[in-house]
């Protein structure tokens, strides 16, 4: 399906940036509605393929709210500036490219699924909606929204790769481990000098 394809009458077109900038605001908006609150609609009706641009934009935006949230939170309460804090957001700007190479290597490769590394993509960057919540400085709900992520990327990812909800969860959730434990060696190498 195109991305300019009819997507449903209850939801506009998932983000779809034109030069203009015309309806940024208003597709963003209704894609983040459409991922939070009616995945299980949104996810079967997602286009599969129409280009990297419009997800990766939707995934950005949304993290750069966070991250300026986060930041400015981070400022006011230590009236310091962290460096590490643009470490993160830089790292932050190339996951969505390797978190969907590495489930869409899990699916098409190890369970022998079908699907396409766009298709995992997309999936990545819209579930990525819960960053517009991940400044919030509580514990219980950055994980609640933790959990959520990785329900909604499950979610989209069984659609896409035409597996179980269950199977899926498996995959994302071996994934997040296997990434957490390379991200730990890396940093303590790093970090030990």
């Amino acid at each position: 399906m195109e991305d300019n394809a009819s997507f449903g009458s209850d939801f506009p077109e998932p983000l779809q940036p034109k030069p203009s900038g015309a309806g940024l605001i208003r597709g963003f908006l209704g894609t983040a509605k459409a991922v939070l609150l009616s995945p299980r609609v949104f996810f079967p009706g997602m286009p599969v393929d129409g280009g990297l641009l419009g997800p990766y934009v939707f995934f950005l935006l949304c993290t750069m709210f966070s991250f300026l949230v986060s930041l400015v939170l981070t400022l006011a309460k230590s009236k310091g500036f962290l460096p590490w804090t643009f470490l993160v957001m830089f790292a932050a700007l190339w996951m969505p490219f390797v978190s969907a190479a590495i489930l869409n290597l899990l699916f098409t490769k190890l369970l022998g699924k079908s699907g396409s590394y766009e298709a995992t993509f997309r999936v990545v960057c819209y579930a990525s909606a819960v960053n517009l919540f991940a400044w919030i400085p509580d514990l219980l709900v950055i994980l609640v929204f933790q959990f959520y992520e990785i329900y909604l990327s499950a979610l989209g990812l069984s659609v896409v790769h035409r597996t179980s909800l269950g199977h899926a969860l498996l995959v994302v959730i071996g994934a997040l481990l296997t990434v957490s434990v390379a991200i730990t060696m890396v940093a303590r190498v790093l970090f030990s000098f």
